[in-house]
């Protein structure tokens, strides 16, 4: 008599709900990564911003007023790539003191903070991509008074 002999092995629909767990567990860490990414992009614009509102608070004690500028991307090489006593410089002046040697860019590439100016205050625009220390994600100014969604020059 013939004996039927079972194979070890496993089946496709054990297979096809194997790769469906593998496939939901590397969804979930995909998304995981994406929020950790834009949490960390956060957290560079807020240091950022607080060593530039710093750096302008330098500036005001210094000659008690802000630079002067309708709106200019800082860190761009639009001639506004440092803060020096005689304002928004480029990095090939030398105008001491230098107050803030070059301007952080934003942490995505061709990302700038954009700035605008008087003598009495200024304002400094920025995005966030998650929820911060300011509120939700969304467009914040900073000026020398603190963070709001208003664009006011203060």
């Amino acid at each position: 008599m013939l004996k039927k002999h079972k194979l070890a092995g496993i089946t496709i629909p054990e297979l096809l709900i194997g790769l469906l767990i593998v496939g939901v567990v590397i969804s979930i860490f995909v998304y995981a990564l994406g929020i950790q990414r834009a949490t960390s992009r956060d957290a560079k614009r807020v240091s950022d911003i607080s060593v530039m509102r710093a750096s302008f608070g330098q500036y005001w004690l210094l000659k008690a007023t802000y630079p002067v500028s309708e709106g200019v991307y800082l860190g761009s090489g639009a001639g506004a790539d440092r803060l020096a006593g005689s304002g928004l410089t480029t990095v090939d002046d030398t105008t001491a003191p230098i107050l803030l040697d070059y301007f952080p860019a934003g942490p995505k590439s061709g990302e700038y903070y954009a700035y605008r100016g008087n003598d009495k205050g200024y304002s400094l625009l920025f995005m966030t991509e998650r929820e911060t220390a300011y509120g939700p994600s969304g467009t914040y100014f900073a000026h020398s008074t603190g963070v709001d969604q208003l664009d006011e020059i203060k």
